[in-house]
């Protein structure tokens, strides 16, 4: 039996805004939510931060697994591109294999995959977007979140941030009826 749910592969920093926001339950929760020993290690190796603790408890409770990449030709071809890390490598390989999607915020991770055809959406956007238009989070809380992110550490260039909010916006606002009394003969 398979699932209906999204798979996706996690990058660090969409797991740590979803973590600092407390999203990332919810956000694991709607998908089948996959990252690698990396990626792992890289979020929760400070015990002192609490997001760390969050997604440990994620992982504790299976609503995180803990994908490594077995395709070592792939990796090493990825690996060769400078503009991206060892965990983004992973996350993007593992995507691969699992036929899963990349969430990863790094724009050059993301033309990386492009270049080997590895699905990939924009991380925490995404992600926030999803979780937005399942109705589990209604836009008001989403914008909130966007600025406790934002508060957080999570940098997003201007006119992306401006675009997100007015996308939140938009969702909030119910579409406008047309006036009955236009149809009446």
């Amino acid at each position: 039996m398979t699932s209906n749910r999204p798979k996706y592969v996690f990058d660090a920093t969409p797991l740590i805004y979803l973590a600092k926001t407390s999203l990332l339950e919810a956000a694991l929760e709607s998908c089948e939510a996959f990252a690698t020993e990396t990626v792992i290690k890289e979020t929760t190796e400070n015990t002192d931060y609490p997001d760390a603790v969050i997604i440990r408890d994620s992982i504790e409770k299976g609503l995180l697994k803990i994908h490594s990449p077995g395709n070592e030709a792939k990796m090493k071809a990825l690996s060769r591109h400078p503009e991206i890390h060892l965990g983004e490598a992973e996350t993007l390989a593992s995507a691969e294999e699992l036929k899963a999607t990349a969430i990863i915020d790094d724009k050059e991770a993301r033309a990386v995959a492009e270049l080997y055809n590895i699905p990939t959406r924009p991380g925490t956007l995404y992600i926030l977007f999803r979780l937005t238009a399942t109705d589990r989070l209604d836009a008001p809380t989403a914008e909130e979140k966007l600025d406790q992110m934002i508060n957080a550490g999570l940098y997003l260039d201007p006119r992306t941030l401006v675009a997100a909010k007015r996308k939140l916006r938009e969702h909030q606002t119910p579409p406008k009826k047309e006036d009955a009394s236009k149809n009446v003969p």
